[in-house]
């Protein structure tokens, strides 16, 4: 049974952008980097466990490393908005590497995602369309960084942890939320507000509850801007009636020492009589 043919609302294509000769440096440098430590530590893998079928998983690694690095400086990316779907796809020239087909009925929400949000702690599968949606190298060292340091988390992010790096798709698919980030011009949005206008600038953070996590708590303490809808470990009520029940459990010293120097006095007159 052939699917009923859509009219097309809206499209927006984005060939690769040609990258400066400082980031193409910089990128072959990274690739050279990861490959370097990744052959290291296969070999001593090898050498622990005696196991040199290991060394595939370096090719594959390698194989894995150069998809995205041309998927970052030659992949393009083309957006179609229909009547009852969006369909995002990834073009690495004139082929298809990837498509995910939304259908509008199960977006819930289209929002700005800045730098420093960590998309992953909400939901299940998180899909970067565009490379510039990606949250930068700096904003993802701020995430490890937020466990040990709240400063620290600062202070690597920088500036640009609120800057707007692209949208995020919160869309619902076998009973769970999943998001998908791309990067949509201003003609696009206007054809999503249009189509979707209960769901588009929507901000989705409050009706997905509030998280508990370890993580969630150290990045709240990091960004608070940015995750205002956590949930801490402790339930602050619970803890300040447990000091006010700690509080009431201890002696008063002031009240308890008198007694005591008193008696300890009286015992030594005593002992002086005795002796007299």
């Amino acid at each position: 049974m052939d699917k009923r043919i859509e009219a097309i609302t809206a499209v927006q294509k984005r060939t690769a952008q040609p990258p400066t000769g400082k980031g193409f440096l910089l990128g072959v440098a990274g690739v050279i980097a990861r490959l370097a430590i990744a052959q290291i530590a296969v070999n001593l893998l090898i050498v622990l466990t005696g196991v040199g079928l290991i060394n595939v998983a370096f090719y594959i690694y390698a194989v894995v490393l150069m998809l995205r690095f041309m998927q970052r400086f030659v992949a393009g990316t083309v957006y179609t908005l229909k009547e009852e779907t969006l369909v995002l796809q990834k073009m690495l020239g004139d082929s298809t590497t990837s498509v995910i087909e939304i259908p509008l009925g199960a977006i819930r929400a289209i929002r700005p995602v800045a730098a420093a949000e960590r998309l992953h702690l909400y939901y299940r599968q998180v899909t970067a369309i565009d490379p510039q949606a990606r949250s930068p190298f700096r904003a993802r060292a701020a995430f490890a960084a937020s466990l040990l340091s709240a400063r620290l988390a600062r202070l690597l992010a920088g500036a640009q942890a609120g800057a707007i790096i692209g949208h995020a798709i919160v869309f619902e698919e076998s009973g769970a939320l999943r998001c998908c980030v791309f990067c949509p011009d201003e003609a696009f949005c206007d054809a999503l507000s249009t189509a979707l206008p209960q769901a588009f600038g929507l901000d989705d953070r409050a009706q997905r509850g509030e998280k508990t996590t370890l993580w969630a708590r150290a990045l709240q303490r990091a960004f608070p801007a940015l995750y205002p809808y956590v949930r801490p470990l402790v339930d602050e009520d619970a803890l300040r009636q447990a000091r006010e029940a700690t509080a009431r459990r201890k002696p008063d010293k002031k009240t308890d020492s008198k007694p005591r120097d008193e008696a300890s006095g009286m015992d030594q007159r005593k002992r002086r009589r005795r002796k007299a």
